[in-house]
């Protein structure tokens, strides 16, 4: 007796899968959301730098378009609902491309913005002095204090915390490593009394002078 055997669909359904066609438009900046810029050795100044900056998507990766000034940019992309953005920036710079960006949409248009990460790493070691008024107990310079709050400000946003202790023996040290593009803010505050530890242009693993902060 011959058997009938129903036809079954090929895998994933068959047929031609669906596809869009997406212009996502937005702009490459900095962590903060600002400008990208790097330092120029010649003038001594940050100069904008998103220009040399390239978006590409995960579906045509030899599709490259290229960033403006300001840091916008505009990319037609097909794709089957999902892609990636990615960014190409020069190696060895204030900044430094981060990870590809999910994007999950059917639309006709689409804003991303695409955030770089900071081009250095740098550990700050240093000591809280505080200078209270009317001098320290005994007639002394300072008081080293342990138990102080001390922020790691860049591009004016907070990116790294600790507080003062006991180091290798050594009291009221800090020691505290974060990202930055070459410029950075260490502050510290106690009982109304504040300090700060800067620096203008560091691309160094560690602090090239230490940062010591003192109170007043």
């Amino acid at each position: 007796m011959a058997v009938l055997l129903a036809a079954c669909p090929p895998p994933g359904g068959g047929g031609t899968p669906t596809t869009y066609t997406t212009t996502v438009s937005g702009k490459v900046t900095t962590p903060a959301g600002n400008t990208v810029t790097q330092y120029d050795t010649a003038t001594r100044r940050s100069v904008p730098s998103a220009a040399d900056a390239k978006v590409w998507a995960s579906t045509a990766s030899a599709t490259k378009v290229a960033v403006a000034a300001d840091g916008s940019y505009t990319l037609t992309v097909t794709h089957p609902g999902t892609f990636t953005l990615n960014v190409d920036y020069p190696a060895a710079r204030d900044y430094k491309a981060g990870a590809p960006q999910a994007v999950r949409t059917t639309a006709t248009a689409h804003t991303q913005n695409i955030a770089l990460k900071y081009g250095y790493t740098t550990t700050i070691e240093g000591r809280v002095n505080d200078y209270p008024p009317g001098g320290a107990p005994g007639g002394g310079a300072a008081i080293i204090r342990n138990g102080v709050p001390v922020i790691v400000y860049v591009e004016g946003r907070e990116v790294a915390r600790t507080v003062s202790r006991t180091i290798g023996g050594n009291f009221g040290r800090y020691s505290i490593k974060f990202d930055h593009p070459g410029t950075f803010r260490v502050a510290a505050s106690f009982e109304g009394r504040t300090g700060e530890y800067s620096i203008a242009r560091h691309t160094g693993s560690t602090s090239p002078t230490g940062g010591s902060i003192d109170l007043r």
